[in-house]
């Protein structure tokens, strides 16, 4: 196995615009491994936890969950095909024609059991569970597991927070934002793009349960409803080209490539922000990562 991946180097910072008294920087995690940031580290988190049992045998095989399309599903395809541990993805895509870099990338490195639907992926993942045999290790679905936060503690060692007067990044699972807070030393707004802020609570009641985490009071109330912020469609694989567009107007002006469906996404609305006086001060925007899959599908004829 391949230990390289476990030293990342540290991510940097760009100052990229200033509005009124307020300046917006990015801390670029997309510099990490083919561009896939925060998750490499929570992906770090996990390999670390397992090294002793994957070093000895005792585990010869991990098997990732979720959505084909997912960057989880990307990620941890070309993080254990890195580190040579044979992976399986265990994942369903609604639409079979669609071709995606992660579908591409997980049929081409790992061994596939693909469902047409959620709820059939589910059935299996249970019955997955149930009979999974002691050399293979299961991953939660956005790798959504305490090993993976550990693996983001690095990311919070790397920023000065007398730089910055807030942080600001998008919610996916929320686990990085769950990080942040355990950090604590700057107030982090949240950009609800993954999942929808009405359904976000929900989830995390869910899934933070089996953290046994410390009580967290969790502040709601800086997360970001997009929809409440611009008229457009935050819809992910919406068809059309209006943050593609956008993702090319940042490029232009900045120097700095943005993924449009998350980051010129999350910019464009904190420049809105900005302009409106919502948010002032330094502002620091951690760009996740994501390039490879970022506005790149294809349709089967």
């Amino acid at each position: 196995m391949k230990d390289s991946v476990l030293r990342t180097r540290r991510t940097g910072v760009d100052s990229v615009l200033k509005i009124h008294s307020s300046e917006l920087f990015i801390k670029r995690e997309d510099q990490i491994f083919f561009s896939q940031g925060t998750k490499i580290r929570k992906l770090q988190g996990i390999y670390k936890s397992l090294e002793p049992k994957l070093r000895s045998g005792e585990i010869e095989k991990v098997i990732l969950q979720g959505n084909l399309h997912s960057n989880a599903i990307l990620a941890g395809s070309l993080f254990f095909r890195f580190v040579e541990v044979p992976t399986k993805i265990l994942g369903y895509s609604r639409d079979p024609r669609l071709i995606t870099p992660a579908s591409i990338i997980a049929k081409r490195f790992s061994e596939l059991e693909l469902y047409p639907t959620r709820q059939e992926w589910e059935k299996a993942v249970e019955d997955t569970t149930k009979s999974l045999s002691s050399n293979q290790f299961l991953i939660p679905e956005y790798l959504f597991t305490p090993s993976a936060l550990e693996g983001l503690s690095s990311l919070w060692e790397e920023i000065d927070p007398t730089h910055y007067d807030r942080i600001v990044l998008d919610i996916g699972s929320g686990l990085t934002w769950i990080s942040g807070l355990e950090w604590g030393k700057l107030p982090i707004t949240g950009v609800c793009l993954g999942i929808q802020k009405s359904k976000f609570v929900s989830w995390m009641d869910l899934n933070l349960s089996s953290f046994r985490l410390p009580i967290l009071d969790l502040p709601y109330e800086n997360l970001i409803d997009p929809k409440e912020k611009i008229k457009a469609d935050f819809s992910y694989g919406k068809k059309g080209n209006f943050w593609l567009e956008k993702s090319k107007e940042y490029q232009n002006r900045f120097g700095l490539y943005l993924e449009p469906i998350y980051a010129a996404k999350s910019i464009s609305i904190l420049e809105s922000m900005m302009k409106e006086r919502e948010l002032e001060g330094r502002i620091l925007y951690i760009y996740q990562g994501g390039i490879l899959q970022g506005g790149i599908t294809s349709i089967l004829p």
